[in-house]
């Protein structure tokens, strides 16, 4: 039978919410400094990087591993819905972490992903990979406030899966992103490791994250224009983000 471990023997456990394109990959290897490796979720394993990239993506395979693994792991990263971090077996969640975009930006540098990365886009526009149904419904549309929208008790648990959202979803996003112990914005990540520092003791080792940044001058800004209409949700959405951060930091 599987047991949770009882809670005064379990250690401090963090889980960084990985927001595709936020500076996010930067971040997490700066997070896993702080920890032995055997520490970290996904584990190094035997079949390679694409089961690491499959344990990354699919909420479920982590939801699913028995307590007495996960409790193995101090740091949990993925590319998961916010719920994962709240489905795990401990009696006390995890701390959680974030990073959020501009979406447009966000989106862009998806796109340009996309281009770079994958043969069968070397030659197309940005608006074409746009169009593509698959990485639109999974990786751009509305797609910070998925993260913070997919309910616990959902079976939806890959930050990639299809997810539609309206204006009641933007408000559980918002609710579950106030939970959030340390948020961080991809346009000031100093002050996202500095709160890190401040809260849990990490010292910053990053003297400046990647960025993958779509240049907007190189962009038609009618397609910019469509972006921000096709995501006005997670527009707003990140405009809550804005202003929960300085908040907290007054």
């Amino acid at each position: 039978m599987d047991i949770t471990p009882p809670e005064e023997s379990q250690k401090k456990r963090f889980f960084f919410i990985h927001i595709q394109k936020t500076a996010g990959t930067s971040i997490r290897e700066h997070l896993m400094e702080n920890f032995d490796r055997s520490e970290v979720y996904p584990p190094l394993e035997q079949g390679g990087l694409p089961k690491v990239l499959a344990r990354y993506v699919f909420g479920q395979k982590l939801v699913d591993t028995p307590a007495a693994e996960q409790a193995k792991y101090q740091l949990f990263n993925g590319h998961m819905p916010y719920a994962v971090s709240q489905r795990l077996a401990f009696n006390t969640p995890p701390s959680t972490m974030t990073v959020l975009r501009d979406p447009v930006a966000r989106t862009l540098s998806v796109l340009g992903q996309k281009r770079r990365h994958r043969p069968e886009f070397a030659n197309a526009t940005l608006e074409d990979i746009y169009d593509n149904s698959a990485i639109y419904t999974g990786e751009i549309l509305n797609h910070q406030t998925k993260v913070f929208a997919v309910p616990n008790e959902s079976n939806l648990l890959s930050g990639f899966d299809p997810f539609p959202v309206g204006l009641e979803q933007l408000e559980l996003a918002k609710k579950n992103l106030n939970k959030v112990d340390v948020i961080g914005l991809q346009s000031d990540i100093p002050s996202f490791l500095a709160e890190l520092e401040r809260k849990f003791g990490w010292p910053s080792l990053l003297s400046g994250a990647r960025k993958n940044v779509g240049d907007r001058r190189e962009v038609n800004p009618i397609f910019l224009e469509r972006i921000a209409a096709d995501n006005a949700i997670d527009m707003a959405f990140y405009r809550y983000a804005i202003q929960l951060v300085k908040s907290r930091a007054l």
